[in-house]
């Protein structure tokens, strides 16, 4: 479930970044994570590498735009390490609940009330979809 007024919020927050942050990129990505994510949590489908053939940019831009996001209130990220491979593990990216949600509205609630909504978008709680 997608609010139209929340994604417009979205895509008006967007429009307003500063050249710098690549706001036609951030946009590209955004509609691509709502398209491509996992009916039960709001887990982003797409790897970096595929954002990125999609984006039609590098995939070190991706991170930087997942990291706009991110900074908007719009996606989580969190680490999941890989037996046998160094580092922190890769990221994954989840949708806020507060903005989108394909699972049970009873696991939807539940993660909403641990999850802060995106600061763009505060007024809008409770809105109609």
């Amino acid at each position: 479930m997608l609010s139209r007024t929340q994604t417009a919020a979205i895509w008006d927050a967007i429009r307003e970044l500063p050249s710098d942050a690549r706001p036609n990129q951030v946009r590209h990505a955004f509609d691509l994570i709502i398209l491509n994510l996992r009916q039960d949590t709001g887990e982003v489908l797409l790897t970096r590498d595929q954002l990125a053939e999609r984006i039609g940019c590098a995939p070190a831009n991706v991170s930087r735009i997942m990291g706009t996001l991110e900074k908007m209130g719009v996606i989580r990220r969190e680490r999941r390490k890989i037996e046998g491979m160094q580092g922190r593990g890769i990221a994954v990216y989840f949708i806020n609940p507060h903005v989108a949600w394909n699972g049970s509205l009873d696991v939807r609630k539940a993660l909403a009330a641990e999850t802060r909504p995106p600061m763009q978008l505060e007024l809008l709680q409770g809105g109609a979809s």
